[in-house]
C-alpha cells in the first residue's frame, strides 16, 4: 500500500487516498462515503483539488467496525457517536444508569446485551438508544419504581427478540421477491451486495419500526382499558370514554 506522509514537524501522520484507506481498513470505499454521510465519519481533509485521509479517519472506521462485530448497527453506532437527528436528550439518564449498574449490574448487563446501553472502558455506562430508556422512565411517572420500569424494557426485549427476527425475514424475503426496476443495474461485486444488504436492512427497520408503532398506538388505548377494567372491576366503556381524550399524535 502507498502511505503518503506529510513532511514537516514530528506531529506529522500518515494520509490515505479513499483507495488506500479501504484496502487499510477493508472496507469499500462506497461505504466510507455511506459512513460520512451519515456524519460517524469525520469529512477528509482537502488538499488543494485534492482530499485525503488521516490516522484519526482510520481510528474511527475501525472503532465502527469493532461495535459492528459486538452487535450493533449503524443506527445504534450513530446514537453512541452523537450524530442522530433528533437524538433525545440524556438529561439525568447517566446518573441513574450508574445508580443501577452499583445496585444492579445483572440489569445493565441486560441492556447491554440488547444494545441500548454499553459499558465503557473505564466501567461507566454509555447511552446507546436513550429513547429506549426516556421511553421505560416514562412509566415511572404512573408511580412505579424507575428500576422496575427498565426490568420491564428488558423482558419486553426479550420476549419479542424471535418473533422479530421472523418477521424480518419473512418481511426480507417479501421484499427481495419484489420485481426489481429494471433501468437500474443489478449488484455485480461482493462491495455492491453488501452496500445493497445494508440498504435493505435499514430499510427493513424503519418499516418495521413504524409499523409497529402504528399498530401499538391504535391497539395500546384499548388494551390497557381491558387490562384495568378487568383489575378493577370497572366498566370496561366508562373507562373507555375516559381513555378517549388521548392525544397520540
Amino acid at each position: 500500500m502507498t502511505v503518503q506522509r506529510v513532511d514537516g514537524p514530528a506531529t506529522a501522520q500518515q494520509e490515505f487516498t479513499i483507495e488506500e484507506l479501504s484496502r487499510q481498513v477493508g472496507m469499500s470505499p462506497r461505504n466510507i462515503r455511506a459512513h460520512q454521510a451519515r456524519r460517524i465519519l469525520a469529512p477528509p481533509v482537502r488538499r488543494g483539488r485534492t482530499v485525503v485521509y488521516q490516522e484519526q479517519h482510520l481510528r474511527r472506521l475501525e472503532t465502527i467496525l469493532s461495535l459492528q462485530r459486538q452487535g450493533f448497527n449503524l443506527t445504534a453506532i450513530e446514537a453512541m457517536f452523537g450524530v442522530r437527528a433528533g437524538q433525545p436528550r440524556t438529561d439525568g439518564l447517566a446518573p441513574l444508569m450508574q445508580r443501577l449498574a452499583a445496585e444492579s449490574p445483572a440489569l445493565v448487563d441486560a441492556l447491554t446485551r440488547h444494545g441500548v446501553v454499553a459499558w465503557k472502558e473505564n466501567g461507566t455506562v454509555q447511552m446507546v438508544r436513550p429513547r429506549a430508556l426516556r421511553a421505560a422512565l416514562e412509566l415511572h411517572r404512573s408511580g412505579l419504581p424507575a428500576r422496575q420500569t427498565v426490568q420491564v424494557l428488558v423482558e419486553v426485549l426479550d420476549r419479542i427478540g424471535r418473533p422479530v427476527e421472523e418477521l424480518l425475514r419473512a418481511t426480507g424475503d417479501r421484499i427481495l421477491s419484489l420485481p426489481g426496476d429494471p433501468a437500474r443495474p443489478r449488484a455485480v461485486t461482493w462491495d455492491e451486495w453488501s452496500d445493497s444488504a445494508e440498504l435493505l436492512a435499514q430499510g427493513l427497520i424503519d418499516l418495521l419500526s413504524e409499523a409497529f408503532r402504528v399498530v401499538a398506538e391504535n391497539r395500546g388505548p384499548t388494551s390497557v382499558v381491558d387490562i384495568v377494567g378487568r383489575r378493577s372491576g370497572q366498566s370496561t366503556v366508562m373507562l373507555v370514554e375516559t381513555a378517549a381524550v388521548m392525544d397520540l399524535g
